[in-house]
């Protein structure tokens, strides 16, 4: 029997929310995902990556990633209900496509339906981040507001630049895109994520001729993140040195939540499996420690991108990661992935 589980909340097929926490409390449930596993119903023969990965705060969410499928020639976002399942025939822990009608979360379909819509162009869109303003950048009270924004790049103009639509008005009309200024170069910058208090912004871009990781400290109010991202006032761009090397280094992804000093990015420097591998370091006080590659139980000769993790533990014991691939064996050009990245308290994977 298949059992839908998640990173926060879990709930079983057939039961109620108030019935299902208890049965699910197993070992088993925080099996670490050693081997990366195709999430074949939302991989198409089109290329497919850049995902985020939804907090799956109640057993189910929206994934949204970047696909050819329907534009064919350019990436655009594409929204899919997403929850995670157990297959007690196969004993791995999977995700499919769900159907959440009659749940609450199937309400927030129709936010983050305007804000795809609003984001998507005739150009590449790719990299979304998704934050809700309640839950993640203000973290206040228990009754969510329904706002949200999605981050993202794209190339309308030439070169990737970081971009963000919102629904942050009284009548949830989803609103944008707009450019954030301080952050763009006339080079590619794109991949924005926060450190979990939201005092800096880390990207990448190709200003300095490769790709490298930038930062950005951001002011410590986090209820002006809006007028922040929005404002023409620059801000100090500064290259991390630490986290950046002579090839190029992309997709920062700086886990939200718990263990919360971890960041992974991919890069193509020497030493690696083959084109981009996955890398993760963890940052001490002020210090990140040299990036390390994920090893090849993830990484392989073909290019691994868009590390992300959920911004929720709970149930699991270790990083459960989404990742793109265009190794052998998936649909077809880049494929999502899922697998274990790190388990707690260690280092190395």
């Amino acid at each position: 029997m298949n059992r839908l589980l998640t990173s926060s909340l879990c709930l079983t097929l057939g039961l109620s929310l108030s019935s299902c926490i208890g049965p699910l409390l197993t070992e088993r449930e925080g099996k670490f995902l050693s081997t990366p596993v195709n999430l074949e119903q939302f991989n198409s023969e089109f290329d497919d990556y850049n995902s985020n990965l939804p907090s799956n705060k109640h057993g189910h969410d929206y994934l949204i990633f970047s696909s050819k499928r329907d534009r064919k020639e350019v990436f655009n976002l594409v929204l899919k209900p997403f929850e995670l399942v157990y297959d007690d025939k196969t004993d791995k822990l999977n995700a499919r496509i769900g159907s959440f009608g009659w749940l609450s979360v199937g309400q927030n379909e129709k936010y983050y339906d305007l804000l795809v819509r609003k984001a998507n162009q005739d150009c590449n869109v790719l990299g979304p981040a998704l934050y809700s303003f309640d839950y993640n950048i203000i973290r206040e009270g228990t009754s969510p507001t329904d706002k949200y924004l999605l981050l993202f790049a794209d190339d309308s103009k030439g070169d990737l630049q970081i971009k963000f639509v919102h629904n942050f008005n009284d009548k949830n009309v989803a609103e944008g895109p707009f450019e954030v200024s301080w952050l763009n170069s006339p080079q590619d910058d794109a991949y924005p994520t926060f450190s979990s208090d939201f005092s800096t912004l880390y990207f990448c871009s190709n200003r300095g001729g490769n790709f490298d990781i930038f930062e950005v400290a951001l002011p410590t109010d986090r209820k002006q993140l809006l007028e922040t991202l929005l404002s023409d006032k620059p801000l100090p761009v500064t290259k991390n040195t630490q986290l950046s090397s002579p090839a190029d280094d992309k997709c920062p992804h700086f886990v939200q939540g718990w263990w919360s000093n971890t960041m992974y990015l991919v890069s193509n420097r020497p030493g690696g499996h083959g084109g981009f591998d996955i890398y993760h370091s963890r940052l001490d006080g002020t210090q990140w420690s040299q990036p390390q590659n994920m090893g090849a139980r993830i990484n392989t000769q073909y290019d691994e991108y868009r590390p992300v993790t959920p911004r929720n533990r709970d149930h699991f014991t270790y990083h459960l990661g989404i990742f793109s691939s265009n190794r052998p064996g998936g649909k077809g050009g880049f494929d999502l992935y899922m697998a274990g990245f790190l388990k707690e308290n260690e280092t190395r994977p």
